[in-house]
């Protein structure tokens, strides 16, 4: 009897979704800061993700599918609106997504879908716009509330506010996007993952600092082998959450296309500091790309390369028309029969006092550090050796790539012109200030894309933020996408200093 009791108390507990729609429910999951290769889909040795692993092997894999940013805002920016980093401009907290960009749930709700936004950072909330489009937006108070910054609001917490957005929704499709903060640091997986691969966790465990700490100060391999499995104990976690989602709409009825993947990864002393956002190398910018469900081939995996401005026009391609942007549709891929274009695939960053650029293309990586004027290449996928020094011919060709994806949005009338970021052209670096003879006129980018520009008679003007100089003027922007200006309080900007985020004092040497 009291075996029953328990059973029919723990039938009782699980939602009772209703019924969906005639379309396949839409559900799209970021995984703030996961490497793909710490997935057993991906090669991992770990047992992290049983239940991503088989969702997997059901549908689509992409083995190499790139970010355009390490850092949480301008690639989740990407990821709605299908758009790169130098055409959407949110490259740094103070700005947000113009308002006349279309971005997916609009979309997906003009296609007649209910949707349903979960998430659990500041950099994915309503404070920088991602509200629009949703039905139901859920960002757990975090324009009045704090505790997200700290990592408190866990997958369960994510997941529970999905199935209660889905258990309204009977008879209607959903397109569903939950973004999971759990598998950034700081690393606390709850309960009996925290033992899973690893001690437990304690007062004595190593506490992020900064990038440029760890540069100085590198954690010993002891510190850092129970980093890496407190972060594999974070995915396995969230892992049993989706599980646990999947689960309720299967036994529902309610059909579903999922797609996972990630904003950016994490590095672990390759490169001999411990975070993200200041580089651009593989263990950065290589994601997962998983996407199964009704209609999705089982057991593919794509061999060539695609990105995550590939993700809005690949799921509005599968409902309808697919969105205009920078990104392919994957979608007349997905059988594995026909070849992934050959592209460029162009990255970038400036946060932190950074500002460098990448590109991808034909099995070759060029990083281009701006600031020191350093080119590294790499013709390995975890890009362990720097071959510039062998392959110059090809590092000056991939500049000139780099200035080509940019192109040239600014022009100048003959004057001097002054920015606070880097002036590129025809594959090199422009002398700053750059003098404009009056015979020539200049036309140039500006990396990066929120960097001030000012002209003998005119500035100083933004790409991004605004405000842009008129059309007549010394100094013209022919770009079509800006971002809107941004504000942070004082208590968000102490918080994020605090994760690492934002740059703060550099802490005392301990």
């Amino acid at each position: 009897m009291i075996l029953l009791l328990s059973l029919l108390a723990c039938w009782s507990s699980e939602p009772k979704l209703p019924g969906g729609g005639e379309a396949p429910d839409i559900i799209l999951v970021s995984i703030d800061t996961l490497r793909a290769d710490h997935l057993g889909a991906y090669g991992y040795e770990r047992d992290t993700s049983p239940f991503l692993d088989k969702l997997a092997a059901s549908g689509v894999r992409a083995a190499h599918f790139r970010s355009p940013s390490p850092w949480t805002l301008p690639a989740h920016t990407t990821l709605l609106t299908g758009l790169l980093p130098h055409t959407h401009r949110v490259v740094d907290d103070d700005v947000q997504m113009d308002l006349t960009l279309p971005v997916l749930p609009e979309l997906f709700r003009e296609r007649g879908y209910a949707t349903g936004g979960f998430v659990a950072t500041l950099y994915v909330s309503r404070k920088f716009g991602f509200e629009r489009g949703f039905d139901v937006f859920d960002d757990a108070g975090i324009t009045t509330e704090k505790k997200n910054l700290r990592g408190e609001v866990d997958a369960e917490d994510v997941v529970d506010k999905a199935l209660k957005f889905l258990e309204d929704q009977e008879g209607k499709s959903a397109f569903v996007f939950m973004h999971f903060y759990d598998v950034h640091y700081p690393y606390e997986p709850p309960g009996e993952h925290d033992e899973r691969f690893d001690r437990p966790s304690n007062d004595d465990d190593l506490r992020y600092r900064k990038y440029k700490y760890f540069k100085k100060n590198p954690p010993s391999a002891e510190q850092m082998t129970h980093q890496i499995a407190q972060y594999d104990e974070e995915i396995h976690y969230l892992d049993g959450e989706l599980a646990r989602l999947k689960e309720a709409m299967d036994r529902s009825g309610r059909e579903a296309i999922w797609l996972v993947t990630a904003d950016h990864g994490e590095e672990f002393l390759e490169r001999g500091s411990w975070g993200h956002a200041h580089t651009l190398y593989a263990e950065q910018l290589r994601i997962p790309f998983i996407l199964a469900g009704p209609g999705v081939p089982s057991g593919v995996v794509l061999d060539g390369v695609a990105g995550l401005h590939d993700i809005a026009p690949t799921l509005t391609d599968l409902t309808g028309e697919p969105l205009a942007g920078d990104g392919i549709s994957l979608a007349p891929h997905l059988s594995g029969e026909l070849p992934l274009p050959d592209r460029a695939f162009l990255a970038g960053t400036s946060r932190f006092d950074t500002n460098r650029l990448s590109v991808w293309e034909d099995g070759l990586r060029m990083e281009w550090d701006l600031k020191a004027r350093r080119a590294e290449l790499f013709a390995d996928a975890p890009e362990s050796k720097n071959v510039a020094p062998q392959q110059r011919q090809d590092v000056v060709r991939l500049k000139s790539r780099v200035t080509d994806l940019l192109g040239a949005p600014w022009e100048a009338a003959p004057g001097t012109v002054a920015t606070d970021g880097t002036i590129l052209a025809e594959g090199r670096i422009l002398r700053t200030p750059l003098t404009v003879k009056a015979e020539q006129g200049a036309h140039f980018a500006v990396v990066p894309a929120d960097a001030e520009v000012r002209h003998d008679d005119a500035g100083p003007y933004r790409a991004a933020g605004g405000p842009l100089p008129p059309e007549d003027g010394a100094l013209r922007f022919t770009g079509v996408a800006r971002g809107a200006d941004m504000t942070l309080s004082d208590e968000d900007r102490e918080l994020l200093e605090q994760l690492g985020y934002m740059q703060g004092e550099e802490p005392d040497e301990e």
